[in-house]
């Protein structure tokens, strides 16, 4: 290395060094005003952040927000060479992903020379290393997309690097980077109509190398694999919600009002519960504001600006699922200011979980019902949002049989709470009177008079 580059990788490592959500601004604002010459020390730069981010996965989110907020605060330059474009901080981010999605082992297994100069315990811990490297790499390279910093062609070549059909099965190795990479996006994907015919691909793909058999008939893959196939479509199936440890990378206020919330539910029995956190896995930060359709141009939100979005309307739900804290469901519904057409979609993304989600039937309704009582949306809103769904349910019941019950509930939760106030206008899809009609009034009744 030269002086000039020694003088580079101390002062960048020496600010990476000090990294975490808390001082992320301080450290960006350093960063951004080291003086850059030329387009080899800014590839110099980017490769030394590459690298941290793959020794510490743990600050892999971090680390991504920080590469999205340096992006503009870097001088593009020159092309090297005629006839080549200038070098810029994302075409060399890409290049870099690139490079190292490469350099990627072929095989988990330790060559010979390994095995002659590493121990046992050596060679294990040699290949951990490596194994945790890869996935870390599968982890930021997804962190980046969500922050729109690669595109989803890229996310979709990776993909067939790894497990496209070829003249042999893809190693082990292979598929636990790809459920890695898609856990880390696969929510987003699934958000739009070209991500999520990627997505069915992609998981019919994991689903043929699931059960294809070897030679002799058995599994071609071992049990871990098989497991790690699965969970990755339960989660899919699962509307990505994804229960986690509550051991992440936090800010200092953050961790305060965590730890005064976690004591009220300790305080009201919520026993090993308490320790855990649901979040939607694969979700782009809510700084990322991607309201704007393709070719309009995407207006970018600081970090700390709420978007009104599915992930909003999930995460806030999930708050009152865990305190059935309605003055707190109201502060967090007006706080992102939705519009009344956002407001009657927010309430849109709510039936659709109640509907199709037969664990969350009643919590669903319970959050509906709250949200109408405190005149954070109205009954006009409710019906809209209420009518096209009472409309196709004798069609959506033939698929999903478990629709019925929550309508049961949440006509229940609304009587039960209204009483003589309750507005039959929601209804008005139902006045044809037919058979189905009728029974699903009166079962909902039956279920008033379980609850009342």
């Amino acid at each position: 290395p030269t002086k000039r580059e020694d003088e580079l990788e101390r002062t960048v490592r020496g600010l990476l060094n000090k990294i975490c959500p808390e001082n992320l601004r301080t450290i960006v604002d350093r960063l951004a005003h080291i003086e850059l010459h030329r387009a080899a020390e800014l590839e110099f730069v980017i490769r030394i952040i590459f690298g941290k981010a793959l020794a510490e996965p743990h600050y892999c989110e971090t680390y991504a927000d920080m590469v999205f907020a340096l992006q503009s605060r870097y001088p593009q330059f020159p092309p090297e060479r005629e006839g080549e474009k200038p070098q810029t901080f994302t075409r060399v981010l890409l290049n870099t992903c690139q490079e190292e999605f490469e350099n990627l082992p072929t095989s988990f297994e330790p060559s010979d020379d390994e095995r002659r100069r590493f121990s046992p315990e050596e060679l294990n811990l040699e290949m951990k290393k490596r194994k945790d490297k890869m996935l870390a790499n599968m982890r930021f390279i997804g962190n980046l997309f969500l922050r729109q910093l690669l595109a989803v062609k890229v996310m979709e070549q990776v993909v067939k690097d790894l497990i496209g059909i070829k003249e042999r099965p893809p190693e082990e190795h292979m598929i636990e980077c790809v459920c890695e990479l898609l856990q880390a996006i696969g929510y987003t994907l699934d958000t739009s109509s070209t991500g999520k015919i990627f997505m069915d691909t992609f998981s019919k793909r994991l689903i043929e190398l699931k059960r294809l058999p070897d030679k002799d008939g058995k599994s071609q893959y071992s049990k871990r694999i098989q497991f790690q196939i699965q969970d990755l479509l339960d989660l899919r199936q699962n509307g990505w919600e994804k229960k986690l440890w509550k051991e992440k990378p936090k800010m200092k206020d953050e961790v305060r009002k965590e730890a005064a919330a976690e004591a009220k539910k300790q305080a009201k029995g919520a026993g090993t519960d308490a320790l855990f956190m649901t979040q939607i896995a694969g979700a782009r930060p809510a700084y990322i504001d991607n309201s704007r359709g393709p070719g309009q141009g995407q207006r970018q939100r600081r970090a700390g600006d709420l978007v009104w979005d599915q992930t909003y309307v999930r995460r806030i739900c999930q708050y009152y699922a865990e305190d059935r804290d309605g003055a707190e469901l109201a502060e967090h519904w007006h706080k992102a200011q939705p519009n009344p057409t956002q407001a009657r979609q927010g309430l849109e993304w709510l039936l659709e979980i109640g509907f199709n989600d037969k664990a969350k039937v009643e919590i669903t309704a319970e959050t509906v019902t709250e949200l109408v009582a405190r005149r954070v949306v109205s009954w006009e809103h409710l019906r809209e949002a209420f009518q096209p769904n009472l409309e196709g349910l004798e069609d959506m019941y033939i698929d999903i049989p478990h629709c019925l019950v929550f309508f049961h509930f949440l006509f229940a939760k609304l009587m039960l709470k209204f009483g003589k106030d309750f507005n039959a206008s929601i209804l008005s899809a139902m006045v044809d009177g037919s058979p189905f009609h009728w029974k699903l009034l009166i079962d909902g009744l039956k279920k008033c008079q379980e609850k009342g």
